[in-house]
């Protein structure tokens, strides 16, 4: 390559006119020169661009998700295009929420249309709780938690993290629970929020209600049951839970449809706690809210042994006596988590019952025996 440019400007300097200075021969073999390094610098940089260009399409997927994070990196939160557990993307719902309010679909794509019908199928005309609450039962009853780390559900998982994927399947992940009900509330013109964790592993809403103030709704935390112990949480009641970015986030110091502190009945005596949840578990309630103050500080420890006996007795996940739990847990029902929660000048203790008639609530015993027999009776042992 070099031979052939130095020829070149040989052949150049040929055809130069004989006529002139030293100097000015001089000066013309200078700007050759010049004009040869320019191009070479010129092909250098082109191949150096093209090997760029193709590195930055081998990782453009690496990179959007870096820059949809790039807010978030430098300390500002923000509500949609967040990532949660690196999988799952909070996207917008506007679209169809703005088609369903202005009663046409222009402008929406086919799923978009098909996200709209699924939603508009579901909502009534009720008040603003009314219909948050609703919204809510009807997602804990037909909806499930999508197991993807055993079985791939029927769409994708860029899809499970959606409406669409959620309506279609009746399957979901956290992000697409909650983005579903935030769409379900633009429908129905309730303001909501999808709010995620500080560690970005969970997401859920906050809804503003018709008294002006906001509440936590996290229905992924309740899908399975529907027990309200997620529901309508105030600060207070969600920070049990949950973290998240509260400078970020409105406040949600409401107390009119704070679900706990609407349900919550006052107990003077202690002990009287294991007889008011067993009247609530025998009544088929989801829940029980009691509130009570304490005179003590080895109260809280009675309150905690009160339930912890009471769970054994009724069955559940508080159960450390299989034997008297094992009837109670083949008839599907028991406590499901007992949380205790201390307000300005009380304590709220709140008990979640378990309804195994639920679809998703969870393989008995008697669903693993069967399972065993059907794999063993497929794959008999050899001789």
């Amino acid at each position: 390559m070099a031979k052939k440019t130095i020829s070149s400007a040989d052949s150049f300097q040929d055809k130069m006119p004989k006529a002139g200075s030293q100097k000015a021969s001089d000066l013309s073999l200078k700007l050759i020169a010049a004009c040869l390094v320019l191009s070479l610098l010129a092909a250098i940089m082109s191949i150096f661009v093209g090997i760029k260009v193709a590195k930055f399409d081998s990782i453009g997927s690496d990179l959007q998700l870096a820059v949809s994070r790039m807010g978030i990196v430098s300390g500002e939160t923000q509500e949609d295009d967040v990532t949660i557990s690196d999988l799952y993307t909070v996207r917008s719902t506007q679209a169809i929420s703005k088609a369903y309010l202005a009663d046409r679909s222009t402008g929406l794509d086919a799923k978009q249309k098909e996200v709209l019908d699924l939603a508009s199928a579901t909502l009534k005309n009720m008040t603003t709780f009314q219909k948050e609450k609703a919204v809510y039962n009807w997602m804990c009853k037909n909806l499930e938690m999508a197991e993807t780390s055993q079985v791939n559900i029927p769409v994708s998982s860029s899809q499970i993290d959606e409406p669409y994927g959620v309506l279609k399947t009746g399957t979901g992940v956290p992000v697409g629970f909650a983005t579903t009900f935030r769409m379900f509330m633009e429908m129905l013109e309730i303001p909501c929020k999808v709010v995620h964790d500080t560690a970005f592993t969970n997401a859920w809403n906050m809804v503003q209600l018709d008294d002006e103030n906001w509440y936590h709704v996290d229905v992924g935390s309740d899908i399975t049951y529907g027990n309200f112990e997620n529901f309508n949480m105030n600060d207070d009641v969600a920070s049990y839970k949950h973290t998240w970015d509260t400078e970020f986030f409105p406040a949600a110091t409401g107390t009119k449809y704070c679900y706990a502190l609407m349900k919550a009945g006052e107990v003077k005596d202690l002990y009287n706690i294991p007889t008011r949840v067993k009247k609530a578990y025998d009544k088929k309630r989801k829940c029980i809210f009691l509130k009570f103050k304490t005179s003590s500080g080895k109260d809280l420890e009675v309150v905690d042994e009160l339930v912890s006996r009471t769970a054994d007795y009724l069955g559940g996940n508080l159960s450390q006596n299989a034997d008297t739990t094992e009837n109670a847990e083949a008839g599907g029902r028991g406590v499901a988590d007992a949380v205790c929660i201390k307000m300005e000048d009380y304590y709220m203790l709140g008990v979640f019952f378990a309804d195994g008639s639920q679809k998703n609530a969870g393989l008995t015993e008697k669903d693993f025996n069967k399972i065993s027999k059907a794999v063993e009776k497929a794959f008999p042992a050899v001789g």
